[in-house]
């Protein structure tokens, strides 16, 4: 092992130990740097703060804040697990390497629920269950190989700016020919409808589903309107209005007209679930869609 490599905890460490002060994500960025020039290899196991391990890549900014931070979006994925009961389910669309999908498998062990998790890209499916067995929650995972969609079909997914770096994991999305043209590397990928195969899962109930999948999360929707609407699940979803913008849409109007009726919009930033009239004043890059039913669980 090259010494960079057997040196980098360390410094972790040390950049974890500071007060979270102004600069410091920066000063993480100029070590992660300065180490991977160093030689230190890409993979770094990183422990996290909820208690997890996840195998990474510290070419990519998210990887390496995830390392030196220990933390992903944790205030999120807290909010949506205190809504996954004992025998229910919960849907990551667009899984990636397990960001979300680790951290809500052990909140399923802890209560008896159940994960499934969607993910079409071959590496990134590779390293998911990688952070899986890390964990040792395989047996709390249904792992899909493929992604949700409004129908059955294969489709052209863009390696995005992640793949720009020299890794093999990372984000893309549907390439449209409005978002990338030619730009990047594409895989062919298969896609379904959640409604097509709800049943075929044998789960009896969905109770919480994390959708970021790069300005795709309108056409998960209309495939999924029976089983949303039968269900009536918490709805993470991602607020990224650039994606709707180069197909001519409105996200917020777009979205709201493919929930179930009866939703209320929050926001979950710094810690804290704040109600928003709707869609519109979502500022955060995500918005908590919650059943008026459901909404008195929420921990405000």
């Amino acid at each position: 092992m090259r010494l960079a490599t057997r040196l980098r905890p360390a410094a972790v460490n040390l950049v974890r130990a500071l007060p979270p002060v102004r600069g410091r994500g920066r000063l993480a960025s100029v070590v992660n740097a300065a180490f991977l020039k160093a030689g230190a290899e890409p993979a770094a196991v990183a422990l996290m703060s909820q208690g997890h391990k996840l195998l990474l890549d510290c070419r990519l900014f998210s990887h390496a804040h995830a390392l030196f931070s220990g933390k992903y979006d944790d205030h999120k994925v807290k909010a949506l697990a205190a809504f996954i009961r004992q025998g229910g389910t919960a849907l990551d669309v667009g899984a990636n390497i397990g960001f979300y999908t680790v951290p809500l498998a052990l909140a399923a062990r802890r209560v008896g629920a159940h994960v499934v998790a969607a993910e079409p890209f071959a590496n990134n499916l590779a390293r998911l269950r990688q952070n899986l067995e890390l964990n040792d929650v395989l047996d709390y995972v249904t792992v899909l190989d493929f992604g949700l969609s409004s129908e059955a079909k294969s489709e052209w997914l863009a390696l995005t700016d992640d793949f720009q770096k020299g890794a093999t994991i990372g984000n893309a999305a549907i390439a449209d020919a409005n978002l990338y043209g030619d730009r990047f590397e594409r895989v062919r990928i298969r896609l379904a409808a959640l409604d097509a195969v709800w049943a075929a899962l044998g789960r009896p109930r969905l109770d919480a589903v994390k959708l970021d999948i790069e300005g795709h999360e309108d056409s998960f929707l209309e495939g999924a309107v029976r089983t949303l609407r039968e269900h009536r699940p918490v709805i993470l979803i991602e607020v990224n209005r650039w994606f709707y913008e180069r197909r001519s849409l409105d996200f917020d109007s777009c979205i709201a007209a493919l929930l179930p009726p009866a939703y209320r919009v929050f926001e979950v930033t710094r810690g804290k679930v704040k109600a928003v009239p709707g869609l519109a004043e979502v500022c955060d890059s995500d918005a908590l869609l919650v059943p008026a039913e459901k909404s008195g669980a929420l921990p405000l």
